[in-house]
């Protein structure tokens, strides 16, 4: 049995260390409908929530590991839900 959890859908980059904390989206939009435009921003969003959510989850030395302190990722997991 390994204590690494499953991992459920793609992993989410969450911040970046280097420069400014932003999540890029994925999608592209140029060319779609305002429907499909809506559908990709709900879904950035929830990749967002879902990433912080799962660094919310992370110890002191998993936190570490990926490079980040623990005020690193209070900030991070701090920002409004649907705004940032």
């Amino acid at each position: 049995m390994s204590i690494v959890q499953q991992i459920k859908g793609d992993i989410v980059p969450i911040v970046s260390i280097d420069g400014p904390h932003v999540i890029v989206p994925r999608v592209e939009t140029t060319g779609q409908s305002w429907l499909q435009r809506m559908w990709n921003g709900f879904l950035v969003w929830h990749e967002k929530r879902e990433g912080r959510r799962a660094l919310r989850e992370l110890t002191a030395d998993q936190l570490k590991d990926i490079g980040l302190s623990q005020s690193d990722a209070a900030r991070e997991v701090g920002k409004s839900t649907f705004w940032d």
